[in-house]
């Protein structure tokens, strides 16, 4: 490459005394501290010293040296902080270990009453040598758990050892709860098993490193290594490709990194140890101490390796190598968990870039055996020895952060034997962990959807369908490509993320923690995974090289790959056509409507699905999110969430479009809960559903829960009817007891770049700045910014405005101002069963804006607490939500309670119908769960006598006298869609 890097004691208390002084909690968990000496609470016994020592510390500068001959025992005795942990629930030790000398034996703490019991123990093994942590809650000990009138705490000599020193650092005894993804390791395998959630996939590599493969080592035909050398060619341009960015370029890196090193003071000693700055789990970092994170590791790493590899210039190859072992004597090593290093994923991914760079240099000082141990293990490798195992949760983190490094870590083995198996191995779990996973756990659902926290999150989803975009670019004609059942999977999840974006933008409905920000949209490397799974192979039977309709969305979503571009126009591949039609997502709640250029985010949240999730730093006030909301991004060139009005500078977070909201101060709208919130719908009666896959229905079944500055009970009824470019919304049932601030229905919230920026009322045009206009009637027209027309009836307030907004930052609270447009429906404080009717036309025609001021197209047949029933007059379409059982007098005469119903008649006289409820049938409510989505049978009964024009799996008819019964089984959310015609 041709670019350039710029650059113990025995007093004798009573029980009764020490328990009576203790606080019931701590503030505060206060480290032993050996910076002046060796506390009086620890005594050595018998054959035994202890000294402070700066050869080896994990905190401050000196550590305490615990110099034996077995046997012998240190203890600490200091009862009072003893039972302040203690008396705390799930607290426990913490405290790092440097062992000098590695031996296949257990040190044994034991936690000792004044009496002698023992009702809490563990051991602690010593295979290793530098530091290590030891974390654990005491609920997790051995033990009977009898007492916890703790006095004592003895650490025994290992058996069969008969000397040896080890040096204590950062020695804790919690105060406060103790981290729930404490990681089991080489030295406590057995730690966290009282965790009621299954262990993290952060937490499981020692159990994954337990794993055998279930094939043996085999020497290569020249084939196969024919295929590793292309992967890895292909690896090397991967990680080429993404040094590009101007941090690479701009002369930022280096000396970032050589001020991070010379402030670490990492050198290597005398008697050939390496000293320096500590380097901690990002929960036990104090970067203002100078002690290290693994980011820190990789950042100095990378930049090393890329000087060397960019500029041939081997000035940092020494730091390189020292950073490294420096890393692996503080614990980034084989068999340790850190404490607990969950999400280290995202502090490491770099490190494996920069050792596959450097991988020629590191075969040459002999490093490539200690190393790639390291990198295989963090990598979490070793769980591919095995096939997938399904209900596995927490795939796209997995997937986004450790697929690259797995790849790297298995083409990197010692031998090319072990290559070729780790490759086999990881090709066939990457392919079952992307089969269908069940329940609300992480990974993609049957329609498409893919989950992380419990929940559909498209700003997870990016980033790890780039790592797996990547994953087959690499493997691209090889035979460690994905199973024909992985790429269909995989196909699915990314066209419906297509289904979901406009152009790359998707609706503020789903946007999770990352409301308005760049988190919304699909980033270069996750569009070209579009184009690299479409090169594998085509899966439409096409008979091309490729698939037409991956490749196809590549290139309408402006893919970066010029080998991709190459390679698609030989085939004669062209742009995929823009989405069109009603998509029913209902792993989200969700319902996507769309036309042309323009796509409407239908959201609601039910009992399996939340609304919205909120950071102790991110959408603080991010509550309404799923309130019926429908956005409609649909302008700019190309079209972006920006340019349809959506920027979060001013945004009133309270009038989200389509919602029904109660409007708060921020204070009151600010998250209840200091940390993290996802909150659910106590309804199971919300989303959406579809006929034909070209129009549909969402729901909204609303009742507000019981936190703090919520609104209690408070419940809405809402639909909303999509018809071409035609929705009608409706409301009943609006109530609530909140008679301090109004609730409202936002009809829309846009930004204005330019003041000037005109709306049109009951044919007058308004371009002034401010506006301030409140209308009431049966019939009020009004159009908002981007072309899009409301018709609102029978309203009592119609309050629309053009106003500069003062609203918080969703991370900071900072008070940011912009310039909105917005319209909204009034229904006062504590209304009692409100209601309203809107119809939205979306970006109308000149002679469609004619025909709506005229009349509606449009009969609104019931709307109550029980059903809203729409017939759509252009499209035939009647809709039935029904919300308790309905009975009526057309066709449909009878329908089971919580029902979504389309039907249309055919000129033939047919009948097209779907029938859907959008809850899961899972029956276990919690944060996540592996339980499948369980059959849901519905009943409606039909006026007339009919039958099936072809047979409908989940359909059975049965006459009755002169109507029709039948019964439908959903799942999964999605729609049953079936043709009847007169018997």
């Amino acid at each position: 490459m041709k670019k350039t890097l710029l650059y113990g004691l025995s007093a004798v208390l009573t029980l009764t005394t020490i328990l009576g002084s203790l606080p019931v909690h701590a503030a505060i968990d206060a480290k032993i501290n050996f910076e002046t000496g060796i506390p009086k609470a620890f005594v050595a016994g018998d054959n035994s010293t202890l000294t402070p020592s700066t050869k080896h510390f994990k905190d401050g500068q000196q550590s305490m040296l615990w110099s034996w001959t077995a046997p012998s025992t240190l203890q600490y005795n200091d009862f009072g902080q003893l039972m302040r942990s203690f008396r705390v629930k799930k607290a426990g030790i913490m405290l790092w270990i440097y062992n000098p000398r590695a031996v296949d034996a257990d040190l044994h703490f034991a936690f000792e009453t004044p009496t002698g019991e023992t009702p809490y123990y563990f051991d602690f093994h010593l295979d290793f040598t530098g530091w290590r942590a030891c974390w654990i809650k005491y609920g997790d000990m051995p033990g009977d758990h009898s007492s916890q009138q703790i006095s004592r705490m003895v650490i025994s000599t290992p058996e069969g050892v008969t000397s040896g020193e080890l040096f204590l650092d950062r020695l804790t005894f919690a105060e406060t709860k103790l981290h729930d993804q404490i990681t089991p390791d080489q030295q406590i395998p057995n730690n966290n098993c009282n965790l009621k959630r299954s262990l993290w996939h952060w937490a499981r590599l020692w159990e994954w490193e337990q794993y055998t493969y279930d094939e043996p080592l085999h020497e290569l035909t020249p084939e196969e290594k024919q295929e590793l050398d292309l992967i890895k060619s292909r690896i090397t341009s991967i990680v080429e490709a993404n040094m590009s960015s101007a941090n690479y370029i701009n002369g930022t890196i280096i000396p970032r990194a050589l001020k991070t090193f010379a402030a670490a003071g990492i050198h290597r000693t005398d008697d050939g140890g390496i000293i320096g700055a500590p380097l901690l789990s990002n929960d036990e970092c104090n970067r203002t101490k100078g002690e290290l994170r693994l980011d820190d590791i990789e950042n100095m790493l990378n930049a090393f390796a890329l000087n060397s590899y960019i500029n041939n210039d081997p000035k940092y190859e020494d730091d390189f190598f020292l950073v490294m072992d420096h890393a692996i004597d503080q614990g980034f090593a084989f068999g340790h968990g850190n404490g607990t290093n969950h999400h280290y994923g995202y502090n490491v991914r770099k490190i494996y870039d920069a050792m596959w760079l450097m991988r020629d240099r590191i075969a040459q000082r002999g490093k490539t055996d200690e190393y790639v141990r390291v990198l295989a293990y963090w990598s979490g490798l070793s769980e591919t020895r095995k096939p997938y195992v399904y209900g596995r949760d927490e795939l796209l983190d997995s997937w986004h952060t450790l697929l690259m490094p797995r790849l790297i870590s298995a083409l990197m083995l010692p031998t090319e034997a072990e290559q070729l198996r780790a490759m086999k191995g990881l090709s066939r779990w990457l392919s079952g962990s992307l089969d269908f996973t069940p329940g609300t756990i992480g990974g993609i659902k049957v329609d498409g959807t893919t989950f992380h926290h419990g929940g559909l999150y498209p700003a997870y989803s990016t980033g790890a369908f780039a790592a797996i975009g990547y994953y087959c670019k690499a493997v691209r004609g090889t035979e460690f490509n994905l199973t024909e059942q992985g790429r269909k999977c995989f196909k699915l999840a990314l066209m419906t993320m297509a289904n979901y974006t406009n152009l790359r933008d998707w609706g503020i409905g789903i946007a999770g923690r990352h409301p308005l920000n760049k988190n919304g949209r699909i980033p270069d490397a996750d569009v070209n995974a579009f184009g690299y799974l479409a090169a594998l192979g085509d899966l439409t039977g096409s008979g091309k090289a490729v698939d037409p309709e991956l490749a196809g969305a590549y290139l309408r979503l402006k893919g970066t790959d010029k080998e991709l571009n190459s390679l698609f126009k030989k085939e004669g591949i062209e742009t995929g056509p823009t989405p069109s039609g009603f998509f029913v997502y209902n792993y989200g709640a969700l319902g996507i409507h769309r036309r042309a250029d323009w796509m409407v985010t239908l959201k609601a949240f039910n009992t399996d699905v939340w609304g919205s999730e909120i950071y102790t730093r991110d959408n603080r006030y991010g509550r309404y999110q799923s309130y019926g909301t429908a956005p409609i991004i649909g302008s700019g060139n190309p079209v972006t969430a920006f340019d349809s009005g959506f920027k979060q500078e001013g945004w009133d977070w309270n009038r989200v479009p389509g919602a029904t909201t109660i409007h708060l101060p921020w204070a009151e709208l600010n998250s209840p809960l200091p940390g993290t919130l996802m909150e659910r719908n106590p309804n199971r009666f919300s989303g959406a559903s579809s006929l034909e896959g070209q129009n549909g229905i969402l729901v909204l079944h609303l009742t507000e829960g019981n936190r703090k500055n919520f609104t209690p009970g408070a419940t809405a009824y809402k639909t909303v009817f999509c018809f071409d470019n035609r929705m009608v919304f409706l409301g009943s049932g609006i109530d609530n007891n909140n008679t301090s601030y109004p609730t409202e229905t936002t009809l829309f919230q846009l930004n204005m770049e330019d003041r000037g920026e005109a709306l049109e009322v009951d044919g007058q045009i308004y371009d002034t700045f401010p506006l301030q206009l409140s209308k009431s009637g049966e019939r009020v027209v009004i159009s908002d910014t981007k072309g899009n027309f409301y018709v609102v009836k029978d309203v009592a307030v119609l309050n629309i405005a053009k106003q500069e907004q003062s609203s918080p930052n969703d991370k900071t609270h900072a008070m940011q101002t912009g310039d909105f447009a917005s319209a909204w429906i009034d229904h006062g404080r504590a209304p009692k069963q409100a209601g309203y009717e809107y119809v939205v036309y979306i970006q109308p025609s000149n002679k469609e804006i004619n025909r709506l001021l005229k009349k509606d197209e449009y009969e609104v047949l019931r709307k109550d607490n029980a059903a809203h029933v729409v017939k759509d007059l252009q499209t035939g379409i009647t809709g039935y939500v029904c919300f308790e059982e309905y009975r009526g007098d057309g066709l449909l005469r009878e329908v089971t309670d919580q029902t979504i119903v389309m039907e249309r008649t055919t000129p033939e006289g047919e009948v097209v119908m779907s029938v859907c409820t959008p809850d899961l049938g899972i029956t276990e409510k919690s944060y996540t769960t592996r339980q499948e989505s369980q059959p849901i049978e519905k009943q409606l009964l039909l006026s007339g006598t009919w039958e099936l024009t072809a047979p409908a799996a989940g359909v059975e008819l049965t006459p009755e006298a002169d109507a029709t019964r039948l019964k439908v089984t959903c799942r999964h959310g999605q729609p049953v869609e079936f043709h009847l015609k007169k018997k």
